[in-house]
């Protein structure tokens, strides 16, 4: 197991508390290899949740949105289609501002 890994989930950056119950939804999912949580930054606004942003090579990334901030969220997966449709089903994903 790697250094900072628990649960498909990389640790070695803060993560969100409003967001850890879809990191772990998302490290449950056979189809995903990894989760990255990436920068945090300050935000406006009252959206909470994940939002999609774009497909890439390697999976796809996410926005999680908490009260006052945001973080980049990146999934590693072959099926990063299916990871997407199984966000969307479990509620996780909102629509972007």
């Amino acid at each position: 197991m790697a250094k900072y890994r628990q649960a498909k989930v990389k640790r070695q950056h803060h993560v969100l508390k409003e967001i850890e119950p879809q990191l772990r939804f998302l490290s449950s999912l056979s189809a995903v290899s990894g989760v990255i949580p990436g920068s945090i930054r300050p935000k406006s606004g009252s959206q909470l949740g994940l939002t999609f942003q774009y497909f890439t090579p390697s999976g796809l990334k996410l926005i999680g949105r908490s009260k006052g901030a945001a973080q980049e969220i990146f999934v590693i997966s072959p099926e990063p289609a299916q990871v997407l449709t199984s966000l969307k089903n479990q509620g996780y994903l909102v629509e972007k501002e």
